[in-house]
C-alpha cells in the first residue's frame, strides 16, 4: 500500500509530465508503425522508416521505464490525499489513474510484443489503446479544469508545483 504524503515531490511531478509528452508524441507519431509493418511484409524498402520505427520503439520503452520508475516512486513516496469530495468522484478519480497506469505498462508492452512475436494479435491489442487513451486523456483533463475552474480547489496546483496540497 503506497503511503500518504503532504505533495507531489518535483521529481514525481517532472516525471507525470514528461511521460505526458511522450505519451502525446507517440499518439500523434504512432501512425508510421501500421505503414512500416506494410511495407515490411510487402517486402519493399523499409530504411525510409527505419528511424521513426526506432523512435517509436524507443519512446515506447521509455514510457513503460519511466511509469515503472515512476509507480516505484509512489509506493515509496506516496501520494498526497484526494482532495475531499463525494465518495463517487474521488473512487471514479482513483480508477482512472489505475486505467492510466494499466494503459502506460500494457501498451508499451503489446507493442514490443506485437514488433517481436506476433504482429496481428499484438499489434491488434496494441492498436485498441489509441482510442483508449485518447479518452482518458480527456476525462483526466476536464476532471483537472473542473476542479480548477469550478470547485476552485487545490488539485490542478499540485501538478505544477511541488509539495502542495
Amino acid at each position: 500500500m503506497a503511503k500518504q504524503s503532504t505533495g507531489y515531490t518535483a521529481l514525481q511531478l517532472s516525471l507525470h509530465w514528461l511521460i505526458v509528452l511522450l505519451v502525446f508524441f507517440q499518439l500523434i507519431f504512432g501512425e508510421d508503425m501500421g505503414h512500416y509493418n506494410e511495407v515490411l511484409r510487402s517486402g519493399q524498402d523499409v530504411a525510409p522508416l527505419v528511424t521513426g520505427y526506432y523512435l517509436h520503439v524507443g519512446v515506447g520503452v521509455a514510457v513503460l521505464a519511466l511509469t515503472l520508475f515512476r509507480l516505484g516512486l509512489r509506493f515509496r513516496l506516496g501520494v498526497p490525499a484526494s482532495v475531499p469530495g463525494p465518495a463517487l468522484q474521488v473512487k471514479a478519480g482513483e480508477a482512472l489513474h489505475y486505467l492510466f497506469y494499466l494503459m502506460l505498462i500494457v501498451t508499451p508492452i503489446t507493442g514490443l510484443l506485437a514488433q517481436y512475436v506476433d504482429m496481428r494479435t499484438f499489434g491488434e491489442v496494441h492498436e485498441a489503446g489509441k482510442p483508449i487513451f485518447i479518452l482518458l486523456i480527456l476525462i483526466h483533463a476536464a476532471a483537472a479544469l473542473y476542479h480548477h475552474f469550478v470547485l476552485k480547489d487545490a488539485t490542478l496546483r499540485r501538478m505544477m508545483v511541488p509539495g502542495t496540497h
